[in-house]
């Protein structure tokens, strides 16, 4: 598992986390006709409030790994532009909205915790599999919160979903470095990080 990781993660890291600026497209989807679609939107570095921002680090190795072995979509981030270029206007010009989305991201800061779920501006009680995520999490020992404190998916994919759509189909999963860095802490990301998302991918093929 862990060396089919570090072959995925090769793409995004290449040019200093810019990816592979020869490719045609910004965004490469994987299409196995699943009601879900798992992404990962800054899997390389990408152009945010007028700046460059720094990769997810993993999380584009760790969504196509998933999605090959649960047999599931995705979208993840090929390139840096030097311009924005939001995943979710992608998703509105593709067609592809009337799917559940887990919004796979990294997160450094500090904040206490392991797991952190966004759902932008909607209730708790609007998404059907939340509190099923947090049991997932409390089996595999992980400390998680919603909408944290520094919490930005309101301008991301959940809350601009939200306002193009109006539906709670989308929950931003942000995941802290050492559950998503297979190079420094492969068993962490073996034995916690991929058997916990593989039973959220689950309750989406219910």
């Amino acid at each position: 598992m862990i060396d089919i990781l570090k072959k995925y993660n090769k793409p995004f890291m290449q040019n200093y986390s810019h990816g592979d600026t020869n490719n045609a497209e910004v965004f490469q989807y994987t299409n196995c006709n699943s009601n879900l679609i798992l992404t990962a939107p800054h899997s390389t570095r990408s152009f945010c409030n007028k700046q460059e921002k720094c990769a997810d680090l993993y999380t584009g190795a760790i969504v196509k790994y998933l999605g090959e072995q649960n047999n599931i979509s995705t979208i993840v981030r090929t390139k840096f532009t030097p311009y924005k270029m939001l995943i979710s206007d992608w998703i509105a010009q593709n067609n592809i909205a009337q799917h559940y989305f887990l919004d796979i991201h990294g997160f450094n800061q500090n904040i206490g915790y392991d797991i952190c779920l966004g759902i932008g501006e909607f209730e708790e009680r609007d998404y059907p599999y939340l509190q099923n995520i947090i049991q997932i999490s409390a089996k595999y020992g992980l400390k998680t919160i919603i909408n944290h404190p520094n919490y930005c998916g309101i301008k991301g994919l959940t809350g601009r979903y939200q306002k193009l759509f109006n539906k709670p189909n989308v929950i931003q999963i942000e995941i802290n470095k050492p559950l998503r860095d297979f190079f420094q802490y492969p068993d962490m990301v073996k034995n916690i990080s991929i058997p916990f998302l593989t039973e959220v991918i689950n309750l989406y093929k219910d």
